[in-house]
């Protein structure tokens, strides 16, 4: 086959010299002599884009011909995986045998010689060499036919033990293509304990279907699965990571059309591997130099945020002489960016960015602060900046706990530097994790507690399980724990015609006589709810509970959020509510109806979102609660705040000598267990009451709280059939009630109410939709309610006038239950009174059978289920039947 024409590609002599790389100047010998000289010839070069370029593309007859013993035009049959295997082992063994360099006796052909022939002095050996050096920098940059695609790998093809990281900077290509191989074969392979199946690659197609750009991993995972690979991780995140990433994006990308390059917008082209729960956590105050550029992970409180930026992550240029592209040059801050000259004009400059082909990526600042509770007591908190970049961007909020693992790194402050005149870094981490405590949204149930929550919904006496596992360690108070755990699981939130918004938050408020565990609700609420923000009415101010406009350390104006806002998607607990201030209470007025707070100070116009439920508790203005006085006497609360809340829960501290007993029972045997040297014996101590058996089973409390993120997340009730007469008659008649008999205000507010209540009912028993059965158990609860806000006459007389709605949403059991509680307390009561020295034996205590049977006629029982009630475990295990008298078992 004869040689191409033209000036540009005719060899010169002829002799070994290789074939001139076309666009390029002819290489010279730089041992030569005049070797400097030659390098400035070399600088100038030929011009073959000139104007005779098209001369070299002439026909020539003459010259166009080629041998046909040298063309292959035979058909050839595809090559097995076997035969193409065997090829590429047996061309890498030659590669590694030998080295290439131009061979003398064809011009442009390259034959395999050996390194005492390269080392031989003859005048071709320092151009071989400089060809050769050449053609591995070009190899560095080529796609090697690697097996990565193959997932049936050896152990030993990817076993990393006894390799070992050189300090470079940057990894030979081998270390580099098995570290990748290595993580290949971790997502495609890794079993955690007690499953058996592999994890990641479920959690990609995971990742797919959401469109995620990272893949979260669990750094004990690449620990049993590679200790080198995990230990390189640790010690070089910087240098590790990048191909983690790379080796994540080819695999998404050969298996996912979603994350193919011509699909993928320009700015999200970079997968992510997210490594989360190093072992070891470092407090803030405590990073120092030896954690410089390794991975580190901290436990904090946001307090700061800003907005989102652009950072350059690959850069295009273009010579602003004669606009010719140039680029890609990957932006890091550890290195300088040389351009170098352009490639047209052999220009040096200057240089203009190409805006639409230049790569960006979002870029935001936060402040990670210790948290409170783990500062020192008479210390300072220490606070650290973090960079969140791609999809973390806007993940966080001021007031949010943070589980951070990132890179602890140091930069260059120019400030600093100027301001101490000595040569100080500045430290920052960047974030490669972060997982926000409380979190609904990002909270993740396992498939074992998944089964778990549906097996458990099936119970027939869920609601009455969920309610009585809510604050187990508190004795009694059943309206109460109903009302908590409605507003922990909430209404569905509605936008009305004209965008008006409904709220689907549940506000409850709690009034009592000191010492019935009032803030004990509030703290295990803070425990047990996914987000809850914890505040009291003295310590908090209305701008604390709001928002308030500060400057901050530029001296511009800011907002900052209170605990309303920090409560977004959560619950807000304020304790003490009647020792705020009448002005701070009224700032509240549209955070608990709107849900928005508003402000105009300093220039700022804006509205921030408070999308919570409020649980407050306050006591009563005597120091204890007086059944002869309404409500409102009773609370020093106005009535536009009254009716913002949809439950109130009145708590009273009546002498009952059984319940009292039982309390005392149950406290006791309460100590007992939570003592910290307690044996297996006494933590399994329970009272007498629990020692029977008990009809009512409480939920372990681990689950309840997986149990209420699943509700809160999947399930959202809808309302279709419905009793709306049903509805409408109560809000009619309790209306009436609420203007002739005063107590607590019902507004238009308590229809909505009802229909939110309905809602939770429905999503304790993880329902999609709400039935007759919950509007009941919603009335119930309002009415409830109601009456306890009543006078003591008045709600006997409201407990008669709305029986019917009464035993529509209580239990047939519970309402026999309760019918004896009341005859045995007021049998009691008379014998106390009538006798002039009282031995409190209350076994001996008895209620005639037609006692009971007339209160069962008044109450509209049925008799039956009544008959029916007494023979259950529940009745015989609290009360005996001796002829025609009951006795209460104490």
């Amino acid at each position: 086959m004869s040689s191409p024409r033209g000036n540009g590609m005719q060899p010169e002599d002829g002799g070994d010299e290789p074939p001139r790389q076309y666009g390029g100047p002819a290489e010279e010998d730089p041992l030569s002599e005049g070797g400097e000289d030659n390098e400035e010839d070399e600088g100038e070069g030929e011009d073959l884009f000139g104007a005779n370029m098209a001369e070299d593309y002439q026909e020539d007859p003459a010259l166009d011909q080629y041998d046909p013993e040298m063309l292959d035009d035979s058909t050839h049959a595809a090559l097995t995986i076997e035969q193409r295997r065997a090829a590429e082992q047996e061309m890498e063994a030659r590669d590694q045998g030998g080295r290439w360099r131009p061979d003398p006796s064809s011009p442009g052909l390259l034959r395999l010689t050996s390194d005492s022939e390269i080392g031989s002095p003859h005048p071709g050996a320092p151009r071989a060499k400089r060809l050769r050096t050449g053609l591995e920098q070009e190899s560095e940059h080529m796609d090697f036919p690697d097996d990565l695609n193959d997932e049936d790998v050896p152990p030993s093809a990817y076993d990393l033990n006894n390799e070992k990281l050189g300090d470079d900077m940057r990894l030979e290509k081998r270390l580099e293509q098995k570290i990748k191989k290595c993580f290949q074969q971790f997502l495609y392979k890794f079993v955690p304990e007690g499953q058996n199946y592999p994890k990641y690659p479920e959690e990609l197609r995971k990742m797919a279907e959401d469109h995620n750009m990272h893949l979260d991993v669990h750094f004990s995972h690449l620990q049993q699965w590679s200790a080198q690979l995990s230990l390189w991780i640790s010690e070089h995140p910087l240098r590790m990571l990048p191909i983690l990433n790379e080796t994540l994006m080819t695999e998404a990308a050969r298996k996912f059309e979603t994350y193919r390059h011509p699909v993928l917008p320009k700015d999200e082209n970079e997968l992510r591997v997210a490594v989360h729960s190093f072992p070891i956590v470092e407090p803030i105050r405590e990073l120092c130099t030896k954690h410089l550029n390794k991975l580190v992970m901290v436990h904090g409180v946001v307090t700061k945020r800003s907005g989102v930026f652009n950072e350059v992550k690959r850069l295009y240029l273009r010579c602003a002489k004669c606009g010719f592209p140039s680029g890609p040059f990957d932006v890091a801050q550890e290195k300088d960016l040389k351009p170098g000259s352009c490639v047209e004009c052999q220009s040096k400059g200057p240089w203009r960015v190409d805006r639409q082909e230049t790569l960006y990526r979002n870029h935001q600042k936060i402040t990670l602060q210790e948290s409170p509770s783990s500062v020192e007591p008479g210390k300072m908190p220490r606070s650290k900046q973090v960079i969140l970049t791609g999809d973390q961007v806007d993940k966080v909020r001021p007031g949010d706990e943070l589980q951070l693992t990132g890179i602890y790194r140091c930069l260059y402050d120019a400030a600093t530097n100027a301001r101490t005149c000595f040569p100080v870094y500045r430290t920052e981490i960047e974030s490669v994790h972060a997982k926000r405590k409380g979190d609904v949204k990002s909270a993740e149930i396992t498939d074992d507690q998944h089964q778990q929550i549906l097996e458990l919904a099936k119970c027939p006496n869920i609601r009455e399980r969920f309610i009585a596992s809510i604050a187990p360690s508190i004795y009694g108070m059943w309206h109460v724990k109903t009302a908590i755990a409605l507003s922990i699981l909430g209404g569905e939130r509605k936008i009305a015609a004209g965008k008006h918004r409904i709220r689907g938050d549940i506000n409850t408020l709690i009034v009592g006589d000191p010492g019935l565990a009032k803030s004990q609700f509030l703290k295990y609420i803070e425990q047990t709810a996914p987000r809850a923000v914890y505040t009291t009415g003295k310590g908090a101010s209305a701008v604390g509970l709001t928002a308030a406009v500060t400057r901050d350390e530029h001296g511009q104006w800011c907002l900052e959020g209170g605990a309303m806002v920090l409560a977004d998607d959560g619950i807000c607990l304020i304790d003490e509510f009647d020792k705020m201030n009448d002005q701070d209470r009224t700032s509240l007025h549209e955070a608990m109806e709107q849900q928005t707070i508003s402000i105009s100070k300093a220039g700022i116009v804006a509205s921030l979102q408070a999308r919570c439920a409020v649980v407050a508790v306050a006591n009563p203005t005597e120091g204890r609660y007086d059944p002869q006085r309404t409500f409102a006497q009773n609370v020093n609360l106005s009535d536009p705040i009254l009716s913002r809340f949809d439950m109130l829960c009145v708590l009273r501290d009546e002498s009952d000598a059984v319940q009292d007993e039982r309390l005392a029972d149950h406290v006791v045997c309460s100590h007992i267990r939570s003592h910290p040297e307690a044996t297996g014996e006494a933590r399994n101590i329970r009272p007498k009451l629990e020692q029977k058996a008990s009809h009512v089973q409480p939920i372990d409390q681990d689950l309840l709280r997986s149990y209420i993120v699943y509700a809160r997340q999947k399930v959202h009730p809808k309302i279709q059939d419905i009793d709306k007469e049903k509805l409408a008659n109560f809000y009619k008649d309790i209306r009436a009630e609420a203007f002739s008999s005063g107590g607590a205000p019902m507004t238009a507010r308590h229809i909505e109410s009802i229909i939110r209540l309905a809602e939770a009912h429905a999503k304790i028993e993880l329902r999609q939709h709400v039935t007759s059965r919950d509007l009941d158990n919603a009335i119930g609860v309002m009415l409830e309610s109601f009456i306890q806000s009543q006078k003591h006459q008045v709600s006997e007389e409201l407990r008669k006038k709305f029986r019917r709605y009464i035993a529509q949403a209580t239990p047939l059991a519970d309402q026999f239950a309760l019918l004896l509680e009341k005859l045995f307390k007021d049998r009691t009561e008379r014998i106390r009174l009538s006798r002039a020295v009282y031995d409190g034996d209350l076994s001996q205590v008895a209620v005639k059978m037609s006692d009971v049977v007339q209160q069962i006629e008044q109450n509209d029982i049925d008799l039956d289920e009544a008959h029916s009630f007494m023979r259950t475990a529940r009745f015989s295990n609290n009360y005996r039947v001796e002829g025609e008298n009951i006795y209460r078992i104490v």
